[in-house]
């Protein structure tokens, strides 16, 4: 009786511990969403030529974080990040590991930056013929501050990126839209209200992505060609007023998550591949200082830096 009793506890106890083990195992998987970017050709007189958008991960199963996002606008109306889910630089959200050095060694071993957070960086090996192509995207902004020291970063590095704008954000941040155009950075669509697409009519949603487009066009004289719809849900029978193309992204560090800008470069650094579209926002002072360490982290492992039609398009 007693070996019996030694046996079932023992079986318990080795049950909890692959429980909880493979509990932490998809936390920390869920760390960094990876979305299989898919640009769908949307024109002015319907002979698009698409395919619905994928909302699922690779594995077919829901992101982390999804529902959360659902409800998720991001707020221009303070200098405060108070809309963010942590509220220190303690520590990473999720299940992350806080002792985990910022940043490791990339997939390739070509080139390894040792340590983001301090200034002896080093590169190795790197082939200069063998150039490796980012894109940096923002949704949500422009944000009057975080926007602007964004671009400000941006000018220093020589870098250009693409900005999804919500067209509601725009009214009083005109001359934010005129310097992203001076620059060379690429400006899309993020509707106007941020808003589900995929839950409006045909008209309602053109009106969504026709609004913030007149606005940037009345500033630049351009159209917003590419749109990012919120929550990555698109409908492909739009006949808008003008051709756009539907982008999504491959790495999502969640950085509206948390306010620890090292955790946010980690995640980034750990899961980008070449031709990535890495997915953060300008309005939050931490995510604008990690696009900041991650574009200084990239080009030490030898990536360059363009706009998204550049990866589409090529």
């Amino acid at each position: 009786m007693k070996n019996s009793f030694l046996t079932i506890v023992f079986s318990c106890a080795a049950a909890a511990v692959l429980l909880i083990t493979g509990y932490r195992s998809l936390l920390q998987e869920g760390l960094v969403r990876r979305v299989p970017v898919q640009a769908v050709h949307v024109g002015a007189g319907g002979d698009s030529a698409a395919s619905a958008m994928d909302e699922t991960t690779d594995n077919g199963a829901e992101t982390i974080g999804e529902a959360a996002r659902e409800d998720f606008v991001c707020s221009i109306d303070t200098r405060e990040d108070t809309s963010l889910t942590a509220d220190s630089d303690e520590g990473p959200v999720q299940g992350a590991d806080s002792d985990e050095e910022p940043v490791q060694k990339a997939d390739s071993d070509e080139a390894f930056v040792q340590d983001l957070d301090s200034d002896e960086k080093t590169v190795r090996n790197v082939d200069p013929d063998n150039i490796r192509r980012v894109a940096l995207t923002f949704d949500d902004g422009p944000h009057p501050i975080w926007t602007v020291k964004l671009l400000d970063g941006l000018a220093e590095r020589g870098v250009r990126a693409t900005f999804f704008v919500i067209g509601e954000n725009i009214p009083g941040n005109e001359e934010i839209i005129v310097r992203m155009d001076q620059e060379g950075h690429l400006i899309g669509n993020h509707t106007f209200n941020h808003v589900k697409i995929s839950d409006l009519s045909v008209e309602a949603a053109c009106e969504q992505v026709e609004q913030t487009s007149a606005l940037v066009k009345a500033i630049t004289g351009k159209d917003t060609e590419y749109v990012r719809p919120p929550f990555g849900s698109w409908r492909e029978d739009l006949e808008c007023s003008f051709e756009m193309f539907p982008v999504l992204w491959d790495v999502d560090p969640l950085d509206w998550t948390t306010k620890n800008t090292s955790d946010v470069v980690r995640r980034v650094l750990e899961a980008v591949e070449p031709d990535d579209i890495i997915l953060l926002h300008d309005c939050y002072e931490s995510s604008v200082d990690a696009a900041l360490q991650i574009v200084d982290a990239l080009r030490e492992l030898g990536y360059e830096f363009v706009t998204v039609d550049e990866l589409i398009l090529e």
